[in-house]
């Protein structure tokens, strides 16, 4: 029998120190079982529209206020294949954002080319089922180490999956935040989907790239360690970390202790 779990969470965004608006958008579950944290592009009003929709979106299918009678055919078949009921509601959660992102960016010229990245936990039967689009992240911190759960889907990620990088030129390499997967643009239908059983213990931070592309890893890893049972100021130490490192993008997290 699995143990009884408590789940605390707590999250911020912050519009950071050099951008005019927050194109961030973070959802957190009245009930703690569902997180969905995105990062929107496509300028002043596309972005900020971009991750209102994608929250917005995938709640409703965590929340079971949509079905997927919106969805194309082949989506609707593509999350039959799965036998993970989890794993099902994830992938539709997203791609029903991927829908909404391209239906308001067809009939609103303003939004047109529109984007977000998405990262969703969801919380059911002793486990977390994790759905991932971009290169904001999530990690889990467990037995005090802190780890990226996610991959990046960017350009970055796929040179250095071809060839090793010194931490000078990852610094400078020119297309360091264009990403390859992404809402509005999910033409291969590819999402990541990770299902990870729940420790009491665990942490999972989720984060934009306004968080782990500024602050030191293991800075992130020690605040966290150190205020592992009080999610709200976590979340507060983070911006901080952000804030004090430039803060020249926004900035959200959203972080879930298992307890």
């Amino acid at each position: 029998m699995r143990p009884q779990l408590t789940i605390k969470a707590a999250g911020r965004t912050d519009i950071g120190v050099k951008r005019r608006n927050n194109q961030d958008a973070i959802l957190l579950a009245d009930d703690l079982t569902y997180f969905v944290l995105a990062d929107g592009m496509g300028g002043h009003q596309g972005g900020e529209h971009a991750s209102a929709i994608a929250t917005a979106a995938a709640g409703a299918v965590f929340s079971g206020a949509v079905t997927d009678a919106a969805l194309s055919s082949a989506d609707r078949k593509s999350l039959a294949a799965l036998p993970d009921p989890a794993a099902r509601i994830t992938r539709h959660a997203i791609l029903e954002a991927d829908r909404r992102i391209v239906e308001q960016s067809a009939k609103r010229p303003e939004l047109a080319g529109m984007g977000a990245t998405i990262e969703t936990l969801y919380i059911r039967d002793g486990a977390a089922t994790i759905g991932h689009v971009g290169d904001s992240r999530i990690y889990r911190l467990r037995g005090g180490r802190l780890a990226q759960v996610t991959e990046d889907h960017s350009v970055l990620n796929e040179e250095l999956k071809r060839r090793r990088m010194t931490d000078e030129e990852i610094a400078n390499f020119p297309f360091k935040n264009r990403i390859v997967r992404a809402l509005g643009h999910l033409a291969d239908r590819r999402v990541d989907i990770h299902q990870v059983e729940l420790a009491p213990g665990d942490l999972f931070l989720m984060c934009s790239d306004g968080l782990h592309d500024v602050a030191d890893h293991e800075d992130v890893e020690r605040a966290l360690a150190q205020l592992a049972r009080e999610p709200v100021r976590a979340c507060e130490r983070l911006v901080e970390l952000a804030i004090a490192g430039g803060g020249p993008d926004n900035i959200s997290v959203i972080i879930v202790a298992v307890e």
